[in-house]
């Protein structure tokens, strides 16, 4: 062997040190901890300080078995694996990705696979002893909630191996996975935190990428969380807060009606599937049963639309008609001729449609089912102001909720309902 591929392949088997650009917060903590949350504001760095707890861990041979999850394949190949300034290729050269297998190796033996929440059952059964999910709190918005909560479960609990310890960066939202573990954190103490501004790293963001935060969020109800990290509690002006949501079990034995909404995207966004029930003991009080919003073509959310209603014998759909017309009609019908359905027409905007159903809400009047996982409901719930939705996105599950409350509440056109 040459001199230079000697000298090639003692880099790899004992990489040279790369200079450690981690700023002091982006180093880990110390202490017993089992997760260390990052969920400061956006371009703090949380990426580059993730990859490198990871390498820390494989070259100290304590991560044999890694897990990478986020929201999609590509999200874990681009921004966590391949991406120039912070993924884990940029600061483990000697790693080699192998995109067929869907995993990166080290030169020790150590394998980082990669995995998505697009399909939470891939992470059933592999067992890690080191764990990196990336923006899990925006995982429900590229999935369903229920692959998202499938897939954080199932990650959790294959993370049994050895000094089994997961990074966890995200931007907060409210009510999601980085509120639960700040709560695990105060509970349990097994959660270290960390947060901070994205001022902290400054030097290393493009001027036009600040002054696009600012111009976005400065002086804005979610300032301080797109740009300081902050959980949000409540947002002002919203029609929904947090001390709103009850919840209880139900069967359908206990309902007397059934509705399910459906509000159909004008574009790309998610379609709006939603089933609420009004309880048959008690006077004008009510059950959001599912949420089944999904991205997906014509036949696959008509076929989920009809799906949800014969899991609840629903009295009829409840279908939006602004966009799409009579093709909304004729989509459901293709699935089921016999589907029971009833158009609605939107006269007044979101905001104001809202408005008399979260009255009901702060009445006492709505609960959520327990064990729904209503989560991504909840927060688009509390993202709508009397201004307007400031959430990311399109309010769809909240439009298909309030069609199907509308048609179980009275009906007033004042609201905009025809």
């Amino acid at each position: 062997m040459t001199p230079s591929a000697l000298a090639i392949a003692a880099d790899i088997l004992d990489p040279p040190e790369l200079e450690d650009l981690r700023r002091d917060s982006q180093q880990p903590p110390e202490g017993d901890w089992r997760v260390w949350l990052l969920h400061p504001g956006r371009g703090w760095g949380k990426g580059f300080a993730a990859a490198h707890w990871i390498r820390d861990r494989v070259r100290s041979g304590e991560a044999r078995q890694i897990a990478l999850v986020g929201s999609t394949q590509a999200h874990v190949r681009d921004v966590m694996v391949t991406n120039q300034r912070s993924g884990i290729l940029t600061v483990c050269p000697e790693a080699r990705y192998e995109p067929s297998y869907a995993r990166v190796v080290w030169p020790n033996g150590a394998i980082a696979k990669m995995f998505s929440a697009e399909k939470p059952d891939s992470l059933r059964g592999p067992e890690h002893d080191t764990a990196w999910p990336d923006e899990a709190d925006s995982w429900g918005l590229e999935t369903s909630n229920r692959k998202a909560a499938d897939a954080w479960d199932n990650m959790e609990k294959g993370l049994r191996l050895g000094d089994g310890r997961a990074v966890v960066t995200s931007t907060p939202k409210p009510g999601r996975i980085v509120a639960s573990l700040l709560k695990r954190a105060r509970d349990f103490g097994d959660v270290a935190v960390t947060t901070g501004s994205t001022y902290e790293n400054a030097a290393n963001l493009s001027p036009q990428f600040i002054a696009t935060l600012e111009r976005q969020y400065k002086g804005t109800n979610l300032e301080r969380q797109e740009i300081y990290g902050e959980v949000l509690e409540a947002i002002y002006g919203a029609l929904w807060e947090t001390k709103y949501f009850k919840y209880r079990k139900v069967e359908l034995a206990q309902l007397s009606r059934v509705l399910v909404g459906v509000d159909p995207s004008g574009g790309g966004d998610m379609i709006g599937i939603s089933a609420m029930g009004k309880l048959a003991d008690e006077e004008d009080s009510y059950v959001v049963l599912d949420d089944w919003t999904m991205h997906g073509t014509p036949k696959q959310w008509a076929e989920r639309a009809v799906a949800l209603t014969e899991k609840w014998l629903a009295e009829h759909m409840a279908a939006e008609r602004n966009f799409g017309g009579d093709m909304v009609l004729s989509t459901i019908r293709n699935v089921d001729r016999d589907a029971p359905v009833k158009m609605v027409t939107a006269s007044k905007g979101k905001a104001v449609r809202a408005q008399p159903i979260s009255l009901l809400y702060e009445q006492g009047r709505v609960w959520h089912r327990e064990g729904a996982r209503l989560d991504l409901l909840e927060d688009e719930l509390t993202h709508m102001t009397h201004d307007g939705y400031i959430g990311e996105g399109s309010p769809n599950r909240l439009d298909a909720m309030v069609w199907a409350a509308f048609g179980l509440s009275k009906q007033r056109k004042v609201w905009g309902i025809a």
